[in-house]
This record gives C-alpha cells, structure tokens and sequence, in this order.
C-alpha cells in the first residue's frame, strides 16, 4: 500500500477546490499553511496523508508536515479489507506524476494471511512516506513497529528505513536529488519502537542530527558500542535489547532513564553525563552493577 492508496482509504471526500460541499465558505483550508500544519501533527502519518484528497489546497501539504507518527496499528484493520477501490487520483480528478500506483493482487492476497498483508501494507506506505516528505526538515519524527503481529525480519527492514532516511535525505532538495546530504536534520525529537539499530544510526545521530534534543528507543535491539550527541537534553532507553553498549556520552544530557533491558553480561556501561539532573536506573541487577556514571578516572597514588 503507497501513500496515496491509503490516502484514499476511508478519506472523506469534499470538492476539488477545498470548498465545501454545500457552498459555504470553507474556513479550514483558508488557515496559513502553519496552522494547518499544527493541526496536521496531531494526527497519525496515514491520517495525514488522507487529508491530500480533501481538495488541491490539500493535496500537497502532507509532505511538509513537521511532525510524523508512522504506527503499524494504523493499518491493523486495513489489511483484511482487500484492495482500494476509492484512489484520489481516481476520485478526485488528478494524478501524482512523482507517486507510482501500486496494484493489488487479490489472488495471492488470499494466500497470505493478515499479519503478512498487514505488513506488506505498512511496509509500502512508510517506504513511500520516508522518500517523498521532507524528512530532513521534520521537527519530530516517530516509527513504532508491532513486534508482536510483524515478520521476524521487520525490525531490521524499519532499521533499514531511518538508516536510509538519515543517509540520503538532505534540507537541499536539489542535493537531496543528487543523492549528497548537504546538511543535517532539523529534528529535535526522535522515538522508535521495535527497530534494530547498529553503529550506523549513532553514527548519523551524531553527523546529521545535530539538533536532537529527545532520543527515546523502545523494545529495540541494538548492536551498538555508544550513543553520543552534542545536543541531547533526553534519553529514555526501555526495554532494549543490547549486545555490546559501553558508553553514554553527552555534554548537554539533563535526563536519562534506562528502564529493563539487557546487555553482555561482560560489558561494562560508562555514562559521562556532567549536566545530568534526573537519573533513573530500573535494571536488572547483572546489569545496573556494570553501570558507573560521571566517575573521575582514578590518578595514581605518590608515595
């Protein structure tokens, strides 16, 4: 399922123009492109882009909104339904030169069962929404995968797409086509649940995202020696599954919660956090004992 085919599902329609229906002034499209925006980011990624077929004064405003919510359980009752049979470019008498159709085969639809539909859904939808918003000028970008009704391979696929996201896209737009990132993010807040994570990601967290401010990873499974950032002011690792985690470095970190979890058992976790105000260790005991925080190297003794 592209972008535009969940736009089309279950979107209410109106005319081509933004007006409407029964002639009154339609005071909603008239709002700034700010506001409209505002009110854009309170709603999921896929009710977002729904709101392109409301009229042409719409039909572009997706791509810029500042804030994404990309949540699988949007498409859990979707992926039983069959195909769309309502596309905007169908319904509402224009097409997408930059957004290809996607057609569905019913026939082996009815081979997979709906976890894998379900999927191949959210898969299509997030893949398409990642290339064709303005990723690199997000304020707040969220991604939560639902390990439970995913395949075994979909954390590392989501990885895949922030990897990609961070690598490629640029606020540059003629670069971005280029394939060249010619600056970094603007992203102040960042959440992922369910996505494996290597020293790629901290790499660019480090490079591109110069201006996070809240970083919160959930049920995730990292392969990853060290998250370190010059702009941090929050930190909330839950439930993450670590396989060599030795360092949390930040200058400007104020608040870190690292709540369950695991890591090698032989690894030792050294956090250098000197503005840390709020810190909450809720760990396994194997754990926590292998944690030290803001401890001064030992100097040798003079006798």
């Amino acid at each position: 399922m592209e972008v535009e085919e969940a736009a089309g599902e279950r979107a209410p329609a109106s005319g081509g123009g933004g007006g409407s229906s029964g002639g009154d002034p339609d005071r909603l499209s008239a709002l700034p492109d700010s506001l409209l925006h505002a009110i854009m980011s309170n709603l999921k990624a896929r009710q977002a882009v729904q709101t392109c077929v409301l009229g042409r004064r719409w039909r572009h405003l997706w791509r810029s909104v500042p804030c994404l919510d990309v949540d699988h359980d949007e498409f859990r009752n979707t992926a039983t339904s069959g195909p769309p049979n309502n596309h905007p470019a169908a319904n509402h008498g224009f097409s997408d030169s930059d957004i290809d159709s996607y057609d569905s085969d019913e026939d082996n639809d009815n081979d997979i069962n709906n976890n894998d539909r379900e999927w191949e859904d959210f898969e299509d939808f997030a893949e398409n929404l990642m290339h064709r918003c303005n990723i690199a000028r997000l304020d707040s970008l969220r991604l939560r995968v639902s390990r439970d009704r995913a395949p075994r391979f979909a954390d590392k696929q989501a990885g895949g797409w922030i990897r990609r996201a961070m690598k490629y896209c640029a606020p540059d737009p003629p670069r971005q086509r280029e394939g060249l990132n010619s600056g970094s993010w603007h992203l102040k807040r960042l959440y992922l649940c369910s996505v494996a994570l290597d020293d790629r990601f901290t790499k660019h967290v480090s490079s591109v995202c110069q201006s996070l401010e809240e970083l919160e990873l959930e049920d995730c499974a990292c392969e990853i020696n060290a998250i370190t950032s010059r702009s941090l002011k929050s930190l909330v690792l839950k439930n993450c599954r670590w396989g060599k985690l030795s360092e949390i470095t930040s200058p400007t970190l104020k608040s870190l919660v690292i709540s369950g979890g695991t890591n090698t058992d032989d690894n030792a976790l050294v956090i250098s956090a000197p503005a840390i105000a709020h810190l909450c260790l809720d760990l396994p005991l194997r754990f926590a004992r292998r944690i030290s925080v803001n401890q001064k190297p030992s100097t040798p003794r003079l006798f």
